[in-house]
């Protein structure tokens, strides 16, 4: 009888530590921590790269609205005493004083060599001629039918208004001013009087230009 307690008893106690054994291995796979959300996240492809053009560095440049390479215009003046042709002038990126003036000597062949950039201040515009303009070199030899000259005198006056009122249309927004209130100066080479000893005319330097004075 003793014999078979004793059985009994061990019989119980192997059951219990089995099943212990079991709980905590059970226990100890339950409380694994799981993989951390950036881990995960990090593995992860970026959807966006696979295929989505949206995500492409050349989709988002061609719909900037700033692109370098964007066109410009903007209207030359060719005349003079007031009565002035138009032409149209387009250029790659912002147009700035000195294109406007490049753009009229290309148009008509004049050479419009400038001593310094076009500078502002005075209320207007500064435009100083180098030696080798138009001005003090005369017109090229042949002219263009369309701006032909027939002397030194039509020649410069031309020059000077045509210039003057291409910058002052430029400088002002259409509707929104009054491009005569727009002040341009006319300097020679030395940043002087604009001096033309060839037709006895002097373009003062410190007035802002009203107009062609008559020849002497």
């Amino acid at each position: 009888m003793k014999r078979m307690l004793a059985l009994a008893c061990a019989m119980t106690l192997a059951l219990t530590a089995c099943s212990s054994g079991n709980t905590s291995q059970s226990n100890g796979s339950a409380t694994q921590p799981p993989p951390s959300s950036s881990s995960v996240s990090s593995s992860r492809p970026d959807p966006a790269g696979s295929g989505d053009s949206s995500s492409e560095p050349a989709d988002s440049e061609g719909t900037s609205s700033s692109r370098p390479g964007e066109n410009q215009s903007a209207v030359l003046y060719i005349g003079m005493n007031g009565r002035f042709q138009e032409y149209p002038l387009e250029l790659e990126g912002e147009i700035t004083p000195g294109d406007l003036v490049a753009g009229i000597s290309q148009l008509t062949g004049w050479n419009l060599d400038l001593a310094d950039e076009i500078t502002s201040g005075k209320g207007g515009m500064t435009v100083m001629f180098a030696e080798t303009s138009a001005l003090f070199q005369g017109p090229p030899d042949p002219q263009k039918d369309e701006f032909h000259v027939f002397d030194a005198g039509q020649l410069s006056q031309t020059i000077l208004d045509s210039i003057q009122k291409t910058l002052q249309n430029w400088a002002v927004v259409s509707g929104l001013g009054d491009p005569a209130s727009v002040d341009v100066y006319f300097c020679g080479p030395d940043g002087g009087d604009l001096v033309l000893e060839n037709i006895g005319v002097t373009i003062p330097c410190t007035e802002p230009y009203s107009g062609f004075p008559s020849q002497t």
